[in-house]
C-alpha cells in the first residue's frame, strides 16, 4: 500500500509543477482568474500531499485540526460520534422549542462534545431571550458530577 502512495504522490507532484508551468502560458485575460483558481488550491493540495506523506509514509498521526479532508470545501471538520462511523462536515447545534420550531443554531467548529456544549447553549438561551428556557439535556450529559451545574436552568432529566 504504502508504494502505491509513494507513486500517487510522485505523480501529483509532476501534475502540480506542469500546471504552475501552464499557468505562465496563458492569455492574460485568462490568467487572472485561472491564476485565483491556482493560488486557492495549490496550498491545499500541497497540504494534501504533506498530510499522506506524514500519515502514510512516516506512520504519523496528523492531528484531525491540520487535515485537509476537501478540495473544495476546505474548512470542512471531521465528525466521529461515539464509535460510529466518521462523517465530515459541520457539526450544528441546534434548540427546538416545544412547537418543533428551531429558535437558535450554532455551526462549530471540530468536533466539540454534546455534553460540553449544553451548558454554553443554556447561557446563549438565557441571553437571547432573557429567561430560562425548560430543555432536555443530551444523553451523554446525565453524569452526576454535570447534574449540580445545571440545576439552575429549567432542566427536565429524563
Amino acid at each position: 500500500m504504502t508504494r502505491k502512495f509513494r507513486k500517487v504522490l510522485i505523480e501529483a507532484t509532476f501534475k502540480l509543477a506542469g500546471t504552475r508551468q501552464r499557468g505562465q502560458r496563458l492569455l492574460a485575460d485568462d490568467a487572472e482568474k485561472w491564476q485565483a483558481d491556482v493560488d486557492h488550491l495549490l496550498p491545499l493540495v500541497d497540504a494534501i500531499v504533506s498530510q499522506t506523506e506524514r500519515r502514510v509514509l512516516k506512520g504519523e498521526k496528523v492531528p484531525a485540526r491540520e487535515k485537509v479532508v476537501s478540495l473544495y470545501e476546505p474548512h470542512t471538520d471531521i465528525i466521529v460520534k461515539d464509535r460510529r462511523q466518521v462523517q465530515y462536515g459541520h457539526k450544528l447545534n441546534l434548540v427546538q422549542g416545544k412547537s418543533r420550531l428551531i429558535p437558535d443554531l450554532v455551526i462549530e467548529e471540530g468536533n466539540p462534545a454534546d455534553s460540553d456544549r449544553f451548558i454554553p447553549m443554556m447561557e446563549r438561551q438565557k441571553e437571547l431571550y432573557g429567561v430560562d428556557r425548560e430543555t432536555t439535556p443530551p444523553a451523554p450529559f446525565d453524569s452526576l458530577n454535570r447534574i449540580g451545574t445545571i440545576v439552575s436552568y429549567k432542566v427536565a432529566l429524563v
